[in-house]
């Protein structure tokens, strides 16, 4: 179990806007100590743990962060679940699973985007479908308004598309596809150019796959008119083998 003391006692301690000095000073130890404390590269001697906690105003397990650590572990223990349970088809308990812990975590991206999957992963009568469909969609705007990770946000703004497609809402779908980034502006594109060494060539290789995607989906488009882009494009993926 990793403690968060060290993130607890500054957050504490700017909260109080105390100096590590006045803080050290209380204890009677030096305010390097505390400073160490607060970088994670030591812990306090477990017999100061109760002058801290009543000088901050608050319990020893607070200031452990027992609380949040107990947190995190169940939420990594929802995502196991949810992952067992999608790789075994059971997606009706997922729906479930990730309702309930909704209520826990309110407006978590994750657990809205394992909700929406879900949602449109049941089974049921084209009308129950339909009505999952729209859930789905539903969640995924939430996601939109509330949710602060910018991966997950492009994630869901590029499913969209396609639930509202799939949704006979095509004026939707346009839409939402028209307020995604190009080609051009990608993380893979900025990092070849910021990164160096190894790390840059671990990108470039991890973007051959979706270039080889992107490629063979707008090239065969374009075969459909001019079948040497058809010829071109068997060229272009016998070399990206290679």
């Amino acid at each position: 179990m990793e403690l968060s003391i060290g993130t607890k006692l500054r957050t504490l301690r700017r909260g109080r806007d105390l100096t590590q000095e006045e803080v050290a000073a209380h204890l009677g130890i030096s305010f390097q100590a505390v400073s160490k404390w607060e970088r994670g590269d030591g812990y306090p001697d477990i017999t100061l743990l109760p002058a801290l906690a009543r000088y901050f105003g608050v319990t020893t397990d607070e200031l452990l962060g027992v609380d949040e650590i107990a947190a995190a572990e169940k939420y990594r223990e929802i995502n196991r679940i949810w992952q067992e349970n999608r790789t075994a088809g059971r997606h009706a308990e997922n729906v479930t699973l990730m309702r309930e812990s909704l209520k826990r975590y309110p407006n978590d991206a994750l657990l809205l985007v394992q909700l929406s999957t879900s949602l449109e992963r049941l089974d049921g009568t084209e009308e129950e479908k339909a009505a999952h469909l729209r859930e789905s969609i539903a969640v995924q705007e939430q996601i939109l308004r509330y949710g602060e990770d910018s991966e997950v946000r492009n994630a869901t703004q590029y499913n969209l598309c396609f639930a509202y497609l799939k949704n006979g809402e095509p004026h939707k779908a346009l839409e939402q596809a028209k307020k995604l980034g190009n080609l051009y502006k990608s993380r893979e594109n900025a990092l070849v150019y910021l990164l160096e060494g190894e790390e840059r060539r671990a990108v470039s290789r991890m973007a051959l796959e979706p270039l080889k995607w992107v490629l063979e989906t707008h090239l065969t488009i374009l075969a459909e008119e001019d079948e040497r882009w058809k010829e071109r494009l068997e060229k272009i993926l016998a070399l990206m083998e290679g």
